[in-house]
């Protein structure tokens, strides 16, 4: 019975059948355009799941932030003075931007076995690789053999270096009230941070002929609603 229907109503009208396909297709692509994906730890871990409430509770004890990865590969040596000079300077400029709050680089590393001071004066004033009179080939060695930092801030090679930049939370207005207007806060975001993203790599341009740039990571805008969904 079943392929008597399929083949009187489906192979022997394809036309019909096409027309109808190309009508669902374009249903489907005209609401596509509401499809919203929330990938948020609020929709990916369950409601009361000990995950979740170790996240809050590490997020605000720590006050964690968002954040872009940025990998820089210079032309030569990292410790150069030519290439310390241009990480000093990219540094500088991504800074300045106002919706960066701080850049981290392997020249902010604090070194304590760089220096022949004792333990106390090493922790009360420390060194880094920018410092005036740091040996930059000692400082150097010490991160690239941490097993804090290696593979962290700076590859097993030596090559590559990570800037981890900052980016300053987006507080959620008090007037906002119901899930409409969180969806236009959201979207609002969105734009923002897209705008962001072209401001950093306007920046990125200019080194090129200097390093190897990459960014590595966007921010992401669901958590900034965590908090206020669950009001």
């Amino acid at each position: 019975m079943f392929s008597h229907f399929y083949q009187k109503n489906i192979i022997e009208k394809p036309k019909i059948i096409f027309v109808f396909l190309l009508l669902c297709v374009a249903c489907f692509g005209f609401f596509a355009k509401d499809f919203r994906l929330d990938a948020s730890s609020e929709t990916l871990l369950i409601e009361g799941d000990p995950d979740l409430e170790y996240l809050r509770e590490i997020s605000e004890r720590y006050k964690s932030k968002e954040f872009l990865v940025l990998t820089f590969t210079p032309n030569e040596n990292i410790i150069s003075e030519n290439s310390i000079n241009n990480l000093l300077s990219l540094k500088y400029k991504i800074q300045s931007l106002d919706w960066v709050y701080s850049v981290v680089t392997i020249l902010d590393i604090p070194l304590l076995n760089s220096t022949d001071k004792t333990l106390t004066e090493r922790l009360q004033n420390f060194s880094t690789l920018k410092s005036d009179g740091i040996d930059k080939k000692r400082g150097f060695d010490e991160i690239l053999n941490s097993p804090v930092f290696r593979n962290f801030v700076i590859s097993e090679d030596g090559k590559t270096t990570g800037i981890i930049v900052n980016i300053k939370k987006n507080e959620v207005p008090e007037e906002i009230k119901n899930k409409k207007e969180i969806e236009i806060y959201k979207d609002k975001l969105k734009k923002k941070n897209h705008q962001n993203i072209i401001e950093i790599r306007e920046i990125i341009k200019s080194y090129q002929k200097e390093a190897k740039i990459h960014l590595g990571g966007i921010p992401m805008i669901a958590d900034d609603m965590m908090s206020f969904i669950k009001k």
